[in-house]
């Protein structure tokens, strides 16, 4: 939906107005696409921050804001068309406030596929249950000889090795992080009812950056997702009649704003896992691989140390 909500779609004969501007984003989009997959395979061998800094062009991307590379590639008007409101509606902000780096990836759907996926954390954690601890930490700070976390619950332990596997608002509080990007929030609505037309036409109607309104999605089952930045968003400019099943206030939804670049490593093993750089599961993922193979290559390391303490050593024995 333009600016006066005239319903329009993806393969709308406007599209051939601005095949050009289209061709060139693609071109950018493909070389981008190769760039990403070869940084994704070095954050398992270095960190993700020294990983983007390594190939200069992604590093320019992260940086750059996300108008001015429009400008520089000249795709002002393909952007506003189809660019911005998908923009819009995924990372529910604008081309004014993130970066290149973030516009590119929120369009790599175009090109790769996304699918859905069910969480199975009795999965996840088989074979090392018994060692976990629910528990609230306060607060972490370095010692000589590791890092004393303290907990709510359990007071204080003392650890040689810290995974923060948190949030980045948590991770900025636990470790007084001078800078993170800033958060976004957003209210998401499940709701049953009839949708007023042209918006029964989609199943995902999507709308300009001005819009309070995000997005809309119809779901297989029937229900509707209505996404917007109010709390309390005008239901009737897009529906008969409804109902409200659930509502959920993301806040943060997400920390995308900004070019915020974040070290895996915060301090002798202390490791910061998640998507505080880049935003997506597959990334947040592979910074927490990173990080459990430092983990594991310290622990050898000091095993490997004791073990040469503990072996017995050859005695000289005097000459006759």
């Amino acid at each position: 939906h333009d600016a006066d909500d005239e319903p329009y779609n993806y393969w709308d004969y406007r599209l051939a107005l601005h095949l050009p501007q289209a061709a060139r984003f693609l071109r950018v989009l493909i070389d981008f696409r190769r760039r990403y997959n070869r940084l994704k395979q070095r954050t398992l061998v270095v960190g993700q921050a020294a990983a983007i800094r390594t190939d200069p062009s992604l590093n320019r991307l992260y940086h750059q804001p996300a108008a001015d590379f429009v400008a520089e590639h000249r795709l002002t008007r393909f952007a506003d068309r189809y660019i911005e409101p998908g923009i819009h509606g995924t990372t529910f902000t604008d081309l004014s406030e993130i970066t290149a780096f973030t516009l590119l990836l929120g369009a790599l759907p175009a090109l790769v596929p996304a699918y859905e996926f069910t969480p199975r954390l009795d999965r996840l954690i088989v074979g090392f249950e018994d060692k976990i601890v629910p528990d609230s930490v306060i607060a972490i700070d370095a010692q000589s000889d590791g890092h004393l976390v303290m907990t709510k619950a359990h007071g204080e332990l003392v650890a040689k090795q810290v995974v923060l596997a948190t949030p980045t608002d948590v991770s900025r509080k636990l470790l007084g992080l001078p800078s993170t990007k800033r958060p976004i929030e957003a209210h998401m609505f499940q709701v049953e009812g009839t949708l007023r037309h042209p918006y029964d036409r989609a199943d995902i109607s999507l709308f300009p950056a001005a819009d309070p309104t995000l997005a809309i999605a119809r779901q297989e089952s029937g229900a509707i997702l209505l996404c917007s930045r109010l709390r309390n968003p005008d239901f009737g400019r897009y529906l008969a009649s409804w109902r409200v099943v659930s509502h959920l206030h993301w806040n943060p939804a997400f920390h995308i704003v900004g070019d915020a670049l974040l070290e895996c490593e915060q301090g002798p093993n202390l490791y910061l896992a998640g998507d505080h750089n880049i935003v997506g599961l597959e990334d947040a993922y592979l910074t927490g691989v990173y990080a459990a193979d430092q983990v594991i290559s310290a622990s050898r390391y000091r095993e490997d140390r004791r073990q040469r303490s503990l072996a017995p050593r050859p005695v000289a024995m005097p000459a006759r």
